[in-house]
Order: structure tokens, then sequence, then C-alpha cells
């Protein structure tokens, strides 16, 4: 059996906008695990407000930094790690950039390989929504932040092309749902899980 850990934030928990937590016929780790079949586990390693490497004063203990190494070694072996974080630390208190980013999961994806002696398919995050100053997150995501969202793509890739490692982009498939312009609804769901299922295959994991 292949283990394939996916480690992320909210949407990777399948939050639901404004709160709960989509169920198992919906969130996209759960869509991936049924179409890869019995020959595979998913291990859901989904977090709100989980950050790269950044304390947040508002939400502690969500530095994923801190958190990746004791999260590998209870899950090993590990066959492969979808790596996709970034949304967070797109907040407006963080001073973000695309550079900060990339260089905290250049960094966490090293980290990741050295660990499971195993593959990682790093990803970029969705964009944050451009209705998101009619929204209720426009206070920790000014539109500055929506920018640099459309910026992580390119940026992320690059991190990818120097670590020799696979690359997708979450916003090649998928868009927030307008009510909170943050977080994906049901039919982003299914598209992610559609998207990871073949680039599983196509890398042949």
């Amino acid at each position: 059996m292949k283990h394939i850990l996916c480690f992320g934030d909210s949407n990777t928990y399948g939050c639901i906008p404004f709160g709960g937590r989509y169920d198992d016929n919906t969130r996209w780790t759960r869509l991936l695990a049924n179409k890869l079949g019995e020959d595979y586990q998913i291990i859901e390693e989904g977090l709100n407000a989980r950050t790269t490497s950044l304390d947040d004063p508002f939400e502690p203990y969500k530095n994923g930094m801190e958190q990746i190494i004791p999260c590998l070694h209870t899950h090993l072996p590990v066959d492969l790690t979808i790596l996709m974080l970034g949304t967070n630390d797109l907040k407006d208190f963080f001073s973000p950039s695309a550079e900060k980013i990339s260089s905290a999961l250049h960094r966490m994806a090293r980290i990741i390989m050295m660990v499971t002696q195993a593959p990682v398919l790093l990803v970029s995050p969705i964009h944050l929504g451009d209705e998101m100053a009619d929204g209720p997150c426009f206070e920790l995501f000014p539109p500055s932040s929506i920018e640099i969202s459309k910026q992580l793509g390119a940026s992320i890739k690059k991190v990818a092309e120097d670590l020799n490692i696979a690359f997708m982009d979450a916003a090649d498939y998928a868009y927030p749902d307008p009510e909170d312009s943050v977080h994906l609804n049901p039919k982003g769901h299914a598209a992610l899980a559609e998207a990871f299922y073949q680039k599983i295959l196509e890398m042949n994991i």
C-alpha cells in the first residue's frame, strides 16, 4: 500500500466558508482516496490557519515548519507528500511577499525529502478571490495580498524546478467560494481531487 501525506491548511482540512468541515463525500482528500482505491492510503494533515513558518499572534501553534518533522515521523513510511501552504502567510500583518513564502516552502520541501526519502508534490495554493473587498476577510487580506496570491504560482514553480520535484498550481483548477474568497466550495474540492489524481498517475507513485 502507498501512503500519501497531504500537509496543508484549511483547504486541505476541508473548511467550509464561515466554519465547519466538509464531509467525507466532499473534501478533496477523501475524494482523492476514493479515486485511487484501496492500494493507497491518504493521510489528512490539514490545519486551519497553518502557515509555512510564521507564528500567528491570533492563531498560536499553527507554524508548519515547527510541525512538519514530528508529523512526518508520526506517519512514516510516506511514499509521497502533497505540500500545499502559503495562503495564511498572505495575511497583511505578516507583510507578505511571494519570495518569503517560496523560500519557506523551499526549506520545508527539503526537510520532507530528507525525512521521508520520498517524492514531494509542491502545490501553489488557489488565489484569494477578487470579491474579497466585499467579504468578511478583507481586513486580513487587502488588495495587496490578493495580488501576491496571484504571484505565488510562478514563484513556487521556481522552487520546484530548483529542487527537481513535481509541481502543481491549484489555481489552474479551482477558485475560492465568493462567500469568503478564501475557501474552496464543493465544486472546487471535486476539481482539485481530479487534478491531484491525474498528477499522481503522471508521477507513477
